[in-house]
């Protein structure tokens, strides 16, 4: 874990304790808050629970329970700061000391949810949920249909991101609905988000193939021999496809489904195409 992959100190904070716990037998939030000299883990319990704001004081104590070095301490204390900011202004002048501090001089919150979105397969699945009927969309629901591959405080953070971004728009309570926007990003969030996401819905894919009935899934694969030139017409008739599934059979259902299409070279020879210019598809529900 490093804390320059978070714009939410505490966020970084519930992640670092769960990661002890998960690494180190028997360690608890009292043991975690004795190795800060504190007479009481309440104090943790109710930054934690957000119940208390952290405060730039909280560094006494949370800069060596936290294990930071000098330099993550003070990225740390402008996290600090830029989630308590004010305003905008002000939030906009510690966005950029984060920036100077950031290793690879670089921090945006929006990037970040980008990506966080492109490249996380649920935030499409929850998505798609918006369509199914007589639904709650609660996290304990949500994570309870996705068969709690994905755990609640994840499916919290990920429709407050969707909402951010301006994909979810909360209707009621439990009730929210897709806008099909798109957000728009930089080529290389794109393009290493997309490659994230179509990696983790081929693992699905995979673990799907093993454990769902034939009944309920549809897999075909096979090879041909093309031309170079009928690539495009290929990719068009996919891309057509797809469109023409999703106005079927999608919308007011009980269940969500993933489609995964996949058209690639299998053989390298003389004539082979490079990457280069090969446009990728972005993950979004059309």
């Amino acid at each position: 874990m490093t804390i320059y992959e978070y714009t939410d100190p505490v966020l970084y904070m519930n992640d670092f304790l769960e990661s002890r716990k998960s690494q180190e037998a028997g360690f608890s939030l009292r043991k975690w808050a004795k190795e800060m000299s504190l007479k009481s883990h309440t104090q943790l319990v109710m930054i934690l629970n957000r119940k208390r704001e952290l405060r730039i004081k909280h560094l006494t104590f949370l800069g060596d329970g936290l294990k930071l070095s000098s330099s993550e301490k003070i990225y740390f204390q402008t996290l600090i700061q830029f989630n308590n900011a004010r305003d905008e202004k002000e939030k906009r002048l510690y966005e950029h000391f984060l920036a100077d501090l950031h290793p690879r001089g670089h921090f945006s919150i929006k990037e970040f949810q980008e990506f966080k979105v492109i490249s996380d397969w649920y935030h499409m699945a929850i998505l798609a949920m918006t369509d199914l009927t007589d639904f709650k969309m609660t996290p304990q629901n949500i994570s309870k249909k996705l068969k709690g591959a994905v755990s609640q405080e994840e499916i919290k953070k990920a429709l407050l991101r969707l909402i951010d971004l301006d994909l979810l728009e909360h209707l009621e309570e439990h009730k929210y609905k897709a806008t099909y926007n798109r957000t728009t990003t930089k080529d290389d969030v794109l393009n290493k988000g997309s490659q994230e996401y179509h990696k983790q819905v081929s693992e699905l894919a995979v673990q799907s193939l093993i454990s769902q009935d034939p009944v309920r899934r549809e897999f075909q694969s096979f090879s041909m021999a093309i031309s170079k030139d009928k690539i495009p017409l290929a990719k068009e008739m996919i891309r057509e496809f797809r469109r023409k599934l999703s106005k079927a059979v999608s919308g007011n259902g009980d269940e969500i489904y993933q489609t995964n299409i996949q058209f690639f070279q299998l053989t390298k020879g003389p004539n082979s195409l490079g990457d280069a210019g090969v446009e990728e598809d972005k993950p979004y529900i059309q």
